[in-house]
């Protein structure tokens, strides 16, 4: 790492007021800190390693000092031995104020046919670890196995049915397909076999060990069968509305308004699930100039393509039986999540990219394509965030759990009718209709990314560069951090929330939880926690620093009370 890159990354830190999910730091003024191999194996699991800084105090990010650097660096070289596969991370010292000297041990991404990376005295699960969010968590054995399975090309989507026969099939489906195959594609040689021999070439049937008969495949059932659930009852979507909102979760029963379990293939399915999802969906008018037009809560073709991947994706290994793909329709928001993180090298950052793909199904895959219910080259997230941003709603929310993956629109439309008004008051400058949105985004959701803007406008990372770097130039957003870093955030002037007169002196951290605690009311640190994007310790810190400022109060008068939440003062 360049002393211009630490730098940068310091600034990012201290900006933000919490780790990354890629950077961990930890304080060594004391000596080696313990259990080290934990870190390295997050780092090393996490798709493109990540970063770990000695020397510095986890909450505010400033210079401890380090206690004896070259045992430090001998007993790092010893962690990294006793890993499984062993590791070879690189070393830097920088400056830093006060005389004070971090270590910066950069941790490659392990190799995908080595993963999970280990510790060898611990062995598995116990010795492996995953980042989540800005801590380490020990591995459960499902997510050891998922790492394991994907060392390859998994092929759970053609394993043999274990519960049902060939008998379970649907014969006159499977027959439509191929005569629809043969009408399509009147050259292709290989559809003169018998149906019998195309069944067993697309993987529809399959042997089950040393038996004579053939048996369906997963896939092949999950397509064509009579009954799927017959293998695992839980080969199923549930739709479900809730009247509370996605914040509030969805654990109360009593919000429950519709609950519908979608059963049969998977092209029944997807229209049995849409149907639920239209029924449930609400209308709004979307103005264009002097017309207006009505439409759904939700583009009908957006929510298609996110049902599609979430079955044509999701992990039928085992492990993952038990669960169902889940649509959860909220007041603000709507919901699909399905078994079985992200495969291969696509991550959360590169969804949608040109050239980035994997599929972990891919004979299931083929099937959906070839009945036109998936493309299956990649740009189907794109499809998704094109038809979003069409309908002037923000890009889609995506989380890798690792054990599930998950997907969420929000049906906040960017330009009601408060926000456009919100939006006049920039007329006079030289804005295109990208760094628009990207204000009423702003608006809505506090801070904004390059990878943000380039989802809701549909361009690439240079376009988006630019025009946030235009925004910043006119002095209508600031930038917190850099480089890779880097996090945008409305210039004070301009923000939605009411500060006091002495804010223009404030510090962005501080500008950014009380605007959240003016927008939320009443607030828990936790609450903060989570819609800031900080560490607990580090909210913790900022709070009392507002208290001190005379802006915000407690609710309790034991400042140590659990009920203890924060209001703004008035």
């Amino acid at each position: 790492m360049l002393k211009v890159d630490f730098d940068e990354l310091l600034k990012s830190l201290r900006e933000r007021g919490s780790e990354l999910d890629d950077i961990e730091v930890k304080d060594a003024s004391g000596g080696t800190p313990t259990r080290l191999w934990q870190s390295f194996s997050a780092l090393a699991n996490r798709s493109g390693g990540g970063t770990l800084i000695l020397g510095l105090s986890p909450d505010l990010f400033q210079p401890t000092g380090l206690k004896h650097l070259d045992a430090l660096q001998r007993d790092i070289g010893n962690v990294c031995a006793e890993m499984e596969p062993p590791m070879r991370p690189a070393f830097d010292t920088f400056p830093v104020e006060r005389g004070k000297r971090v270590l910066v041990v950069s941790i490659p991404e392990c190799e995908r046919h080595q993963k999970p990376c280990f510790h060898r005295p611990k062995g598995l699960p116990s010795g492996a670890f995953i980042r989540v969010g800005d801590s380490d968590r020990v591995m459960t054995d499902y997510e050891v196995q998922n790492f394991i399975a994907a060392r390859g090309q998994p092929e759970e989507d053609i394993r043999p049915a274990v519960r049902v026969g060939w008998d379970a099939m649907d014969q006159e489906r499977i027959k439509r397909f191929f005569a629809s195959l043969r009408e399509r594609r009147p050259h292709a040689k290989h559809l003169n076999q018998s149906e019998e021999a195309l069944s067993r070439t697309y993987k529809i049937a399959c042997r089950r060990g040393a038996e004579p008969a053939v048996a369906p495949s997963m896939a092949g059932l999950l397509m064509f069968g009579k009954y799927p659930q017959g293998e695992s009852p839980n080969l199923c979507i549930t739709v479900v509305r809730y009247s509370g909102t996605i914040k509030e979760g969805s654990r109360d029963a009593s919000q429950i308004i519709e609950n519908q379990k979608i059963e049969g293939t998977i092209p029944d399915m997807l229209e049995g699930a849409l149907d639920v999802i239209r029924r449930n969906m609400q209308q709004r008018t979307l103005k264009t100039g002097l017309m207006s037009e009505v439409i759904t809560e939700y583009p009908e073709l957006a929510l298609r393509e996110v049902l599609v991947n979430a079955v044509g994706h999701r992990d039928y290994g085992p492990g993952a039986l038990g669960s169902q793909v889940q649509v959860k329709m909220f007041s603000d928001g709507l919901v699909v999540q399905s078994p079985g993180g992200l495969f291969g090298p696509v991550t959360e950052e590169t969804l949608g990219e040109a050239g980035v793909q994997a599929s972990r199904n891919v004979f299931l895959m083929r099937m959906l394509e070839e009945i036109g219910l998936a493309e299956n080259r990649g740009s189907g997230i794109r499809t998704v965030s094109a038809q979003l941003a069409k309908a002037h709603l923000p890009p889609p929310e995506f989380e890798d759990g690792r054990t599930y993956f998950r997907v969420t629109f929000s049906n906040e439309s960017l330009l009601d009718e408060a926000t456009v008004d919100w939006l006049n008051q920039f007329a006079g400058f030289p804005l295109n209709d990208g760094q628009r949105l990207a204000l009423a985004l702003l608006k809505k959701h506090h801070t904004i990314r390059n990878l943000d803007y380039s989802r809701l406008n549909q361009c690439d990372s240079r376009m988006a560069t630019a025009d946030l770097a235009g925004l910043r130039e006119l002095g209508l957003i600031n930038q917190l951090g850099s480089r890779r870093w880097a996090v945008y955030e409305l210039a004070p002037a301009f923000s939605v929330a009411t500060l006091p007169p002495k804010a223009a002196d404030w510090k962005p951290r501080h500008r950014m939880v009380f605007g959240f605690v003016q927008k939320q009311g009443t607030v828990s640190i936790k609450q903060i926690v989570e819609g800031c994007k900080l560490s607990t310790p580090y909210a913790r810190v900022i709070v009392r620093e507002l208290l001190k400022m005379g802006v915000l109060e407690g609710t309790e008068k034991n400042k140590h009370s659990p009920k203890q939440s924060y209001r703004i003062r008035q």
